[in-house]
């Protein structure tokens, strides 16, 4: 086989991949948006007839859908810039605080059904992007949500100082990857569900990959360790920063984190309590 023929095979499979990424995209926002639609004519008829139970119904489905587009909107562009190559800033991060805040964020406007255990070390600080790493832990989280088995998620963290990294332990109850498709599991717009049914998850395909590559961008490293049917570990390393106070980046509080346009919020928002309109 000659090497333009080689060339044109690989012309052609990058195509079908584009193409197939791009139905992927086009699927993600056209529900949210045909669920706006479809609700506005229902919200101005509501309102009309001074139906306000149903006009605040209709508006919290517009609501909810707009959160869903404002998320995928974010995740296709950090995963672009990721893709190509660009140069996000670091800085200097309590990842204790970060990690604290996160999750103890995501507790109050998350379903009661989920139990998260957090043990974490003060005093653990890594050079990385607080939004970046922010929506790493969410990433997590909501994969915990999409895989769950039945209306019981359990989540427990860990963070440690050992050997000059900070090492934290993710685990879950969710219902776990096949080992053969955890091997791809960080690849960008890898769609395969965990039950290797032959069908798409319905999601782009991007959540861990943005986690790998954000973790990545601090220095760090992330492995993935599953059971089918047993739930998923994540083990994080980054490299412990050395720093001075006046040098550190705080993390936002919990409560703080919880403004209406908070990652949690649109990470989380098939899941979550949305923000009073």
């Amino acid at each position: 086989m000659s090497d333009k023929e080689k060339q044109d095979i690989t012309n052609n499979v990058m195509h079908e991949k584009l193409i197939e990424y791009i139905d992927l995209i086009n699927i993600q926002f056209r529900e949210p948006a045909t669920g706006i639609f479809a609700s506005l004519p229902m919200l101005v008829n509501n309102i009309n007839n001074q139906n306000t139970e149903k006009a605040i119904e209709n508006l919290h489905g517009v609501y909810k859908n707009t959160y869903a587009i404002l998320k995928g909107i974010n995740n296709i562009s950090v995963a672009a810039k990721f893709l190509g190559n660009y140069q996000f800033t670091k800085n200097t991060i309590s990842f204790s605080e970060l990690v604290n805040n996160v999750f103890s964020g995501s507790k109050i406007v998350l379903p009661g059904y989920l139990k998260i255990n957090l043990d974490v070390e003060e005093g653990c600080f890594v050079e990385g992007n607080s939004m970046l790493l922010t929506v790493a832990l969410l990433n997590l989280l909501l994969n915990s949500f999409d895989y769950r088995q039945g209306d019981n998620v359990q989540v427990h963290v860990s963070l440690k100082k050992e050997n000059g990294r900070c090492v934290l332990v993710y685990r879950d109850n969710s219902i776990g990857i096949k080992p053969h498709i955890a091997q791809e599991i960080f690849n960008p717009f890898f769609t395969v569900n965990p039950f290797d049914d032959g069908e798409q998850n319905g999601n782009m395909g991007i959540g861990l990959y943005i986690a790998q590559q954000a973790i990545k961008h601090a220095g760090g490293t992330i492995l993935l360790q599953t059971e089918f049917s047993e739930g998923v570990s994540y083990l994080i390393s980054i490299p412990d920063h050395m720093v001075y106070d006046d040098n550190i980046l705080r993390s936002s509080s919990s409560e703080m984190l919880l403004n209406r346009y908070s990652d949690i919020f649109i990470q989380l928002c098939e899941y979550c309590s949305l923000p009073d309109l």
